[in-house]
């Protein structure tokens, strides 16, 4: 039911309630108009009754009047007309008084009087032309008489009558009109309680209805806005009315959904806000650790640089010198044998040699910096590789009693690789172990295979490495600076220029090492994939 029809049953419950109260007041005075007009018909009657006395005794005075005045017929005939007309009048008020009382066609003891009084009245009037014949007949006395009989004492004993019956009547009439009027308290005592029960019970049920279809919703809803606006979002109206308050509360409802499921995305976009400025905040402060790390490493690479320069530079001057020395003593010495020009002319290839490779390491770092370096793979045997190499370590400068102990599978262990990168990566691990090895010491190159990769291991006995130079041999430019304890492994080209090779192969180099115990470089490969199968 909707709210308007709601409004507009409880307009008609009022205007039901208002109704009752009119009919009710509109019968309780109909009920006493009745009573009203009975009374007033009982008093008319009884006045004109007194008024046909007073014709009567009128008359029966004007006729008395002959036996003075003598002749008075036009006094005595007004007299009579006038007692004529209040009977009419008795007998008009009597059939009014019954058509009130609901029997006009009932038969009345009043009219038959009012009947008898008119042949009365005629009677007298016959009487009184018997009066007036005597009295022109000089017989006074038998007029008189039957003034006496005729007329005064039966005119008299018919008003008295009549008087008599009209006050019996009256009484009659009052006292049904007070019986009639208690009653009538009675019912409307009886009809003003039950009038109060039923206004009461309407009012009552008027009230519970707007209560239960306004009220309540009404401040349901206002209930709900209040929890609202404390923030309570999880409150619910519950009103299934199928009217406009409770459209009103089922739309409320999906609101505050509405509203609790945007304020939960907020606040998820806020916490995920919060995480990403978070990350965000860690990223950059890490990137700002890395750059500062960076822009550290660029220092040291920069220093590293500086000091590399120095030290090529002096590394450069150094067999220069010799070789100058050299020179200018063979031309000092002319008669020289051919045995001392031959030693001079071997010192001077061998540093010529040296400045070579040296030369060669720096055109490589330089090359692979600038990514100009191809590296081809091919299937290789990696026994080849170690073949080549200790042919090669055979030639290289070496102390007394220095030995080379290769240790290899006699199955083929194949990788991916640049043969001549490769080869290159495992010379400049065998040429740091000869170059460092002690006298009437062992340098071992081990070949081996594990599951999936291949492993060369380049061991030897010399001075190993000290704490910063295990920790930046592959580190470009870096040598140890005189500050520093060193193990003399020279400028660190060959290691980085090692480690870039096998970096380009998908493998890796390590190195274990302490001061005093030696040092092995390990190279580690994956295998090919027949290999591996």
């Amino acid at each position: 039911m909707r709210i308007r029809t709601k409004i507009m049953l409880s307009h008609l419950t009022g205007l039901v309630t208002v109704t009752l109260v009119c009919l009710a007041i509109i019968i309780g005075l109909g009920l006493t108009r009745e009573d009203r007009r009975q009374l007033q018909t009982s008093y008319a009657q009884l006045r004109n009754i007194n008024l046909v006395a007073v014709d009567a005794n009128k008359l029966s005075a004007q006729i008395a009047e002959l036996f003075v005045a003598g002749d008075q017929d036009a006094e005595i005939r007004e007299a009579r007309d006038s007692l004529l007309s209040g009977l009419q009048r008795q007998r008009d008020l009597i059939r009014e008084e019954h058509a009130l009382a609901g029997e006009p066609d009932a038969t009345w003891g009043g009219l038959d009087r009012v009947a008898q009084m008119e042949i009365k009245v005629q009677e007298i009037d016959q009487s009184r032309l018997l009066i007036q014949d005597h009295l022109q007949a000089g017989r006074r006395a038998e007029a008189l008489e039957v003034f006496n009989t005729r007329i005064y004492h039966q005119l008299g004993q018919v008003l008295l009558e009549l008087v008599e019956e009209a006050t019996v009547r009256e009484r009659a009439e009052v006292a049904e009109a007070l019986a009639s009027s208690s009653r009538l308290s009675e019912r409307a005592v009886d009809l003003a309680i039950g009038l109060i029960v039923v206004v009461a019970v309407l009012g009552v049920a008027n009230i519970v209805m707007m209560n239960r279809a306004i009220l309540r919703p009404v401040s349901a809803l206002y209930a709900g806005a209040e929890a609202v606006g404390r923030g309570d979002l999880t409150h619910v109206i519950d009103n299934p009315s199928p009217d406009e308050l409770g459209n009103l509360s089922r739309r409320f409802n999906q609101m505050t959904g509405q509203i609790r499921d945007q304020r939960d995305s907020l606040l998820q976009a806020q916490s995920t806000l919060s995480q990403q400025v978070e990350e965000r905040t860690r990223e950059l402060r890490e990137r700002s650790e890395a750059l500062v790390a960076s822009n550290d490493r660029l220092r040291s690479v920069d220093a590293s640089r500086a000091n590399f320069f120095a030290d090529i530079s002096h590394e450069l001057r150094t067999p220069l010198t010799i070789l100058r020395g050299q020179a200018e003593m063979a031309i000092r010495t002319p008669d020289a044998d051919a045995a001392t020009l031959q030693q001079v002319l071997s010192e001077i290839v061998r540093k010529t040699d040296q400045i070579g490779r040296l030369i060669d390491d720096l055109l490589f770092l330089a090359r692979s910096e600038s990514g100009s370096i191809m590296v081809n793979r091919t299937r290789v045997v990696l026994q080849d590789i170690v073949g080549d190499v200790l042919l090669d370590g055979q030639n290289m400068a070496m102390r007394p009693g220095v030995r080379i102990r290769p240790s290899q599978p006699s199955e083929p262990v194949e990788v991916r690789g640049d043969p001549d990168r490769l080869r290159q990566a495992v010379l400049i691990a065998l040429d740091n172990a000869i170059r460092l090895a002690p006298a009437d010491t062992t340098v071992s190159l081990e070949l081996a295979q594990s599951q999936d990769h291949a492993h060369i291991r380049v061991r030897d006995q010399g001075p190993g490495f000290t704490g910063d130079e295990l920790g930046s041999a592959f580190t470009r430019f870096y040598s140890a600076r005189p500050s520093r304890p060193r193990s003399g492994r020279g400028l660190g080209l060959g290691l980085s220029i090692a480690k870039w090779i096998v970096d380009q192969h998908d493998g890796a180099i390590r190195i274990d090492s302490a001061p005093g115990r030696g040092a092995v470089v390990e190279i580690t490969m994956p295998l090919a994939r027949r290999a591996v199968a």
